[in-house]
């Protein structure tokens, strides 16, 4: 038997209440069979308690949650054919590497001695794990462990996989090669993929669309790259990397926009998104966006002294602060010719290209 793959999830409207408190607010998602979602967002956003709902582990107070089309929301986690793997991977101490994979296919009676034997040996292959079988999890490092877990959810045929926090307790190395890793193995299965994380970068590079929540609110639903260049919110902007959020005004002169921020300078804008209309705005500005403005384009740049030079690895971060005294960052390429200094005074323009977020103040 393989494993199911490529399920639709819909959620409609769901929303859920600890007595007066609203830790999920009307979210409707459409997740795609066999894509791989991130839910996203500051603690206490919600996130959690969405993946509990979808998992059957608790009962949403409103709205519905379909898999292909049936309503779900009533039905055990067993029942609605979803597996979840936990940020502890709640492997049993007492039981081998095949006893834990073996386990779910023997509580549930999916099929006889030989059935699952096989189902056991074709999960530990699928995860690399065939020469583990007979060790203990107490025998394994971290890594090793979060595959047992994966291969003992996947063994029971899961049409919705799910996702908690999965990489959280392990060292920064082994994450990356647990991304690449679980990466593989959902694009391999093609198994729809619902995973919670409070890592950026994680969710970022691993996901086909990320659901950025806030305060139970879904603030933004789309794929990474959109995520980070096209913001919805100010919120958006400034939780997903990071943003220089300056106050300007924005005004329309012979066919082309340009920004005046409140602290000086003229920055041209091609064409200013999500917000358009002239008048009080706030500027959301990537790091990676500003440049170095030349003698002559000074006049019009923004003016900074040099706070913090950071080198990170082939990258160079710069604490700068305006005239006003808002902090700011500037990212560029790491090269011997750039030599930084505290208290030198930098002049800024946007990066040819740049097209910063600009949202209505």
């Amino acid at each position: 038997m393989a494993v199911a793959a490529g399920a639709r999830l819909t959620l409609e409207d769901v929303g859920h209440q600890y007595g007066a408190a609203r830790v999920v607010d009307a979210v409707n998602l459409q997740i795609d069979p066999g894509e791989f979602v991130t839910l996203l967002g500051p603690s206490g956003c919600g996130k959690s308690t969405l993946l509990r709902i979808l998992a059957g582990l608790l009962q949403q107070t409103a709205g519905k949650v379909s898999i292909d089309g049936q309503d779900v929301s009533g039905l055990s986690p067993a029942d609605r054919g979803v597996g979840i793997v936990f940020q502890n991977y709640a492997l049993f101490p007492h039981m081998s590497v095949e006893d834990n994979v073996a386990y779910g296919l023997q509580a549930q009676r999916l099929g006889d001695r030989k059935f699952i034997r096989d189902t056991v040996q074709r999960m530990l292959s699928t995860v690399r794990l065939d020469e583990m079988a007979k060790r203990f999890p107490r025998e394994l490092s971290g890594g090793q462990q979060q595959r047992v877990a994966l291969a003992r959810t996947l063994a029971v045929n899961p049409r919705i996989l799910l996702l908690d926090e999965p990489l959280g307790a392990l060292d920064k190395n082994l994450r990356l090669d647990m991304q690449i890793e679980i990466r593989r193995l959902q694009r391999e299965l093609n198994i729809t993929t619902i995973m919670v994380t409070h890592d950026q970068e994680e969710a970022l590079s691993m996901s086909d669309r990320v659901a950025l929540l806030n305060a139970g609110k879904l603030e933004q639903f789309d794929t990474p790259t959109k995520i980070y260049d096209q913001p919805n919110s100010a919120f958006v902007a400034t939780f997903v990397g990071t943003a220089n959020l300056l106050d300007a005004q924005l005004m329309q002169q012979e066919g082309h926009f340009i920004a005046q921020p409140s602290v000086g300078g003229v920055l041209t804008l091609s064409s200013p998104s999500p917000h358009a209309n002239v008048g009080s705005i706030v500027l959301a500005i990537r790091p990676e966006q500003w440049a170095l403005a030349s003698e002559a384009e000074r006049p019009n740049a923004l003016e900074a002294k040099v706070q913090l030079v950071m080198p990170l690895g082939p990258s160079l971060v710069i604490d700068l602060l305006l005239r006003d005294g808002t902090s700011i960052k500037l990212a560029m390429p790491r090269t011997q010719e750039l030599m930084f200094e505290h208290g030198m005074m930098l002049y800024l323009k946007l990066r040819e290209g740049a097209r910063p977020s600009v949202f209505s103040a």
